[in-house]
């Protein structure tokens, strides 16, 4: 029977079909929401170590030193990118959530829900990355790559700390996972919002290299006392310097331990046991007739930096603050 309004029935057969194709690509999972697209194609991205790809997904990207291929690392993987929720704005612009959650080769996890927002119509990331200032200063090294310690950006996957520095000091950072703005070791459980603050200790080969060098530093400025942590008298003490020329005498050395980082690259000295200084002194007003007595007064390393040549693992002790500071709580 012809078809009725001029439309055959191989015509009706064919909308039918158009309109089931359609409807199976609206809703095959081979067809990713634009925001859900843009967070996975941010991370293949990454992993593929194309940086400037992985950038522009990203609204106001940073930059760093550790945002290059170098500082990368491949050993993880994408676990799962779904979008799971979508705001539309009175301005016409829409906000869209995407759950991601990645994968280290050791099965270490972690999840982050992205934020994506659409300029023009495009996709962005609004996610800062991961980072900013880690800690106090310094220098830090990201799978190989060295950089300031206040500029740690980071793309999502693993990275390694200080892997090949020289090895006088061992850093005690941790390996992580990173994903977002969320940090995790590898191995743990539990995400932080920046990476743990390593942990310097001193390796049993440079322990005696550091006590020499801390002990010429503390002889040179017993004899000098010129830009050293120790060498003058309080102005309002009774007592003077005998003969301003004698050298002081160190009875005992402090004992010390590294502590936080400075901007310069060096690492902080802290006084575990403060250490004994010891020199002759008249009373002030005795016209320098008096019998000399001796003082002594707590030495102390707060003032004091291990300064590290991250090139060839050279240290050397320095002051932090150049000056001479007052000898206080002087006894005798």
């Amino acid at each position: 029977m012809p078809a009725r309004h001029g439309v055959s029935n191989l015509g009706l057969a064919l909308i039918a079909v158009l309109i089931a194709v359609a409807a199976v690509l609206t809703w095959s999972p081979i067809q990713r929401p634009a925001a859900e697209q843009a967070v996975l194609s941010f991370l293949e991205d990454v992993h593929a170590g194309d940086v400037d790809a992985a950038l522009e997904r990203i609204a106001d990207a940073p930059a760093g030193p550790f945002l290059t291929p170098e500082a990368l690392n491949a050993d993880w993987e994408i676990v799962e990118v779904a979008q799971v929720g979508y705001e539309h704005g009175e301005d016409g612009t829409g906000t869209a959530r995407v759950y991601a959650e990645i994968r280290a080769g050791d099965d270490t996890r972690l999840a982050h829900r992205y934020e994506v927002v659409f300029e023009s119509g495009e996709p962005r990331i609004t996610d800062r990355l991961t980072g900013g200032q880690s800690y106090s200063g310094g220098i830090v090294e990201v799978n190989d790559v060295l950089g300031p310690a206040q500029e740690v950006y980071l793309l999502p996957g693993v990275y390694h700390f200080y892997g090949s520095t020289q090895p006088a000091i061992d850093m005690n950072m941790p390996s992580m996972l990173v994903l977002g703005d969320r940090f995790v070791e590898l191995g743990g459980e539990h995400a932080t919002g920046r990476p743990v603050a390593p942990r310097p200790e001193l390796t049993a080969e440079s322990e005696a290299a550091f006590t020499e060098a801390l002990h010429e530093y503390l002889d040179a400025c017993a004899v000098t006392r010129e830009h050293c942590s120790f060498g003058h008298v309080p102005s309002e003490h009774p007592f003077v310097e005998a003969d301003p020329s004698e050298p002081w005498r160190i009875i005992e050395y402090p004992k010390v331990m590294l502590e936080g980082w400075l901007l310069a690259g060096g690492l902080r000295l802290r006084t575990v046991e403060p250490g004994v200084v010891e020199f002759d002194a008249v009373p002030e007003d005795s016209g320098g007739d008096a019998e000399p007595v001796a003082l002594t007064c707590p030495l102390w390393a707060e003032n004091l930096i291990l300064a590290v040549d991250w090139e060839t693992g050279d240290f050397a002790i320095e002051q932090e603050i150049v000056g001479s500071n007052t000898c206080h709580w002087l006894t005798g």
